[in-house]
């Protein structure tokens, strides 16, 4: 299944850059080009972070 339609990223080749080591959907976007065209698919990024980590991706952007 896609997890980005534009791209035509997959969600393994999510998983696989979150096992990388890519912990935002930015990061995802620089290692699969995910999220980096329309960006529709941010929400389902952060929702594929979310499951594969246990961490919600917007706690680590909570300024102090």
């Amino acid at each position: 299944m896609y997890a980005c339609i534009c791209r035509a990223v997959t969600v393994n080749e999510v998983e696989d850059a979150i096992d990388a080591g890519a912990e935002t959907v930015e990061q995802i976007g620089c290692a699969t080009r995910a999220g980096t065209s329309c960006t529709t698919c941010h929400d389902h990024l952060e929702e594929i972070i979310e499951a594969k980590c246990g961490v919600c991706p917007l706690a680590s952007r909570a300024v102090a």
